[in-house]
């Protein structure tokens, strides 16, 4: 299979402007790595080095995989260039091209609406970037009134049901006007990749190192991640709770993961870097 190279750098075209939710999140991502630097066979040696992962190499990283649409997909995929001055936004409420609840989307000051996620001409779905948790406990459990049996829960990503990958707790406490704060607790993954048909690492954590799947049929010509951030923590979601509503207010993944890094695009074959601890915040 042939790879094709390319380079972690900034690339800068306007694509159509359209205002994002006021009620959308920023992503603020910190993450320490360990990677493999030099390794040879039968060397008594081998060294490793330590790098950090912002915003701006995420950032980056993803438009390189949106520009690169056609070595990736072919024609399946338009290529897209995003502006330099773009951030990642992400808005838990909306549902995708295939009802995974919360999308992900590149954003700018001016205005710029660019999901990360969709569906390609050939009709599968595809996407470069996911937050999947979900955590069923909710306020009001046991109450005697039917209305008052309303969801104040975490149900995002490739989250699936109930009896799906994911744990949860959560701790509230209601007034009497039964207004309050709760703050849910679950296990999660956070995923970031150039492979636009390596998704739903939450069920399929060998997704990251290849598509043993086969999501996207012929469409995916690679194969492979050039490079990836896998984080596989704790996710704290705080939602504001009324009597008739709850909306998540913030939302925090914490935790170690897996990491494929290879920013300078010489794709060495190698799978074993890994994250050491991350903090990914997604504030207003």
């Amino acid at each position: 299979m042939k790879i094709f190279k390319t380079t972690l750098c900034t690339v800068a075209l306007m694509v159509v402007a359209i205002l994002p939710s006021k009620a959308d999140f920023v992503m603020n991502a910190s993450v320490t790595a360990g990677i493999q630097k030099t390794y040879t066979i039968e060397s008594n040696t081998a060294t490793t080095a330590t790098v950090s992962i912002n915003n701006k190499y995420i950032y980056t990283l993803v438009s390189n995989a949106v520009a690169n649409g056609t070595n990736w997909a072919g024609g399946a995929i338009a290529p897209t260039n995003l502006p330099a001055d773009g951030y990642i936004a992400y808005s838990p409420y909306a549902q995708n091209a295939t009802s995974v609840m919360g999308v992900f989307y590149a954003t700018n000051k001016s205005g710029l609406y660019f999901s990360l996620s969709g569906v390609d001409t050939n009709g599968q779905y595809y996407s470069w970037i996911e937050l999947d948790s979900v955590n069923f406990y909710y306020a009001f459990l046991g109450h005697p009134t039917p209305s008052m049996f309303y969801f104040a829960n975490v149900y995002i990503g490739w989250a699936g049901d109930a009896g799906g990958p994911f744990g949860g707790i959560a701790s509230y406490h209601l007034n009497s006007k039964t207004n309050g704060v709760e703050t849910a607790t679950s296990t999660a993954v956070f995923y970031v990749h150039d492979d636009p048909y390596n998704y739903d690492d939450a069920h399929n954590p060998l997704i990251l190192f290849g598509n043993n799947l086969n999501q996207g049929d012929g469409d995916d010509l690679q194969g492979v991640n050039g490079n990836a951030i896998e984080v596989r923590g704790i996710l704290t979601a705080t939602e504001a709770v009324t009597s008739t509503d709850a909306i998540i207010s913030s939302l925090t993944i914490t935790g170690p993961g897996n990491l494929i890094y290879d920013p300078n695009g010489t794709y060495p074959n190698k799978s074993s870097d890994l994250v050491k601890n991350a903090t990914v915040k997604f504030i207003k």
